[in-house]
Formats: structure tokens, C-alpha cells, sequence
């Protein structure tokens, strides 16, 4: 009588005791058993079914929900812990398809991560399907001359205020100066699948910002396209810049 064949869905290995997971992302199976130290952390990819699990152990304390909740105000910590997801995200997508996680998605233990991953394994895979040949670059439009956007981590800059909803960017400036953004708008959409509006913050001069959904054939489009236009806005005193290609972080 032949044997029922199961699949393996998690690749044995000792779990650390007293220690919580952050789920950083998960990818095409390839990048399993890659290991990466960032910042002086370790991170490593873990195998579970179709998909490679990128995760990081942690402090089981200092990661623990309540711990979390109190830490949310905290802007310094945040600020780092967001740095480091997004240098694990690029690190990863150097090495094959990968999907970031949302920030700290943490577990209290590797088998309730192993639960997770059970649970939604279907419709992790449906999203790395879906994102896996795509990037995202965040568009700003200022009047006058601006330093570039940055001092604070991207996701909590722009993937944070992304809203679902697209709506027209009422610009108030005149009529040359909406049709000259409102062209490039249009243009770098056109290059996009998906497009989010970049809402609730403020900055001096900021006539809007918007972050495209990009696959990786057209990533060479949209700078190109910036930096055509940027010569004829210099005229009207715009001033553009582009960020990218980053993960998806705005749309997963």
C-alpha cells in the first residue's frame, strides 16, 4: 500500500525560547535559508509551504503588545523600527520577489507565527503574485524652491497617509501651474496600475504628493518622465522630487 505523501510546511529547526517573531515580509521560496545582519540585528528567511518567511527574533518583553501600544507615541522608536523594516524590505527584493509585512507585525512566539502563516498562507501567496514584479515611487510637487523630503523613515513619511481613495489634488496655484502638475500626474499614472494620494502633511510650499504602483518594465518610465518635466516646472517655480523604487509599501 503507498504512502500518502504530505507536504513539509514548515522547515524543521530549533526555535529560540522566550522570544518573539517580527514577520518582516514573505517571498518566493528561493530567498529561504538567506540569513542578514542589518544594523546589528539578524534577520533570516524561514521556509513555510510555497513561501519564504522573513523574520527577526526578539525581545519577548519589549515586544509585547502592551509594550508596543505604549512605545506608538514614542516617534524616535518608531522612526528607527521603521528604518529597519524598510532596509529589510530592499535587502530581500535584491534577492527575488518579496512583499513587505506591515510594521511590526509581531508574534508572541514562532508557532503562533507557524498559525498565521497557516491561516493566511493562501492569501499571502495571492499578494506576492500580485506584487511581485512591482515598485512604488512617491511623487512631491512644491511651489518654490524646498529641500528634499526625508529626515523621517518613508513609511512613516508617506506609506503611512496613503489613502485608498483617489481623489483629484485641489491645487491652489494658477492655472499654469495646475495644468503643468496635472500633466505629470497623468503621466506617471499612465505607467502605474494602481495610484494612492498622499494626505495629511503638511509641509511649507507642498501642492501635493501621490505614490504610483510601478512594474519593474516601466521603473525607468516615470524618473524619465520627472525629469522631463522638472525642466519646463523650473519655469514656473516648481520644484519636484522622486522617491523610488522602494517595495509596495503603500499598497499591500
Amino acid at each position: 500500500m503507498a504512502k500518502l505523501q504530505t507536504v513539509r510546511r514548515v522547515e524543521p529547526r530549533v526555535y529560540p525560547v522566550g522570544r518573539a517573531v517580527v514577520l518582516h515580509g514573505f517571498g518566493e521560496p528561493d530567498l529561504a535559508g538567506r540569513r542578514y545582519s542589518i544594523e546589528g540585528r539578524r534577520v533570516q528567511s524561514v521556509l513555510f509551504g510555497r513561501l519564504a518567511l522573513l523574520i527577526a527574533y526578539v525581545d519577548q518583553a519589549g515586544y509585547a503588545p502592551v509594550e508596543l501600544e505604549r512605545r506608538r507615541d514614542d516617534r524616535t522608536w518608531l522612526s528607527t523600527e521603521a528604518r529597519f523594516h524598510e532596509r529589510v524590505a530592499a535587502r530581500a527584493s535584491a534577492h527575488g520577489a518579496f512583499v513587505p509585512a506591515r510594521l511590526l507585525n509581531v508574534f508572541p512566539h514562532r508557532i503562533a507565527l507557524d498559525e498565521a502563516a497557516a491561516e493566511y498562507g493562501a492569501r499571502w501567496s495571492r499578494s506576492l503574485t500580485k506584487f511581485a514584479d512591482k515598485r512604488e515611487f512617491a511623487l512631491h510637487v512644491f511651489a518654490g524652491p524646498h529641500a528634499a523630503p526625508g529626515g523621517e523613515s518613508y513609511l512613516l513619511r508617506v506609506a503611512a497617509h496613503a489613502s485608498r481613495t483617489v481623489r483629484r489634488i485641489p491645487l491652489k496655484a494658477s492655472d499654469a501651474i495646475v495644468a503643468q502638475v496635472g500633466d505629470l500626474w497623468r503621466g506617471c499614472a499612465r505607467h502605474a496600475s494602481a495610484v494612492r494620494r498622499v494626505e495629511g502633511v503638511p509641509a511649507r510650499g507642498l501642492l501635493g504628493s501621490s505614490v504610483y504602483l510601478v512594474a519593474e518594465r516601466e521603473a525607468e518610465s516615470v524618473p524619465l518622465l520627472v525629469t522631463k518635466a522638472a525642466i519646463a516646472g523650473a519655469e514656473l517655480g516648481l520644484t519636484y522630487y522622486l522617491e523610488g523604487p522602494r517595495a509596495p509599501f503603500s499598497f499591500v
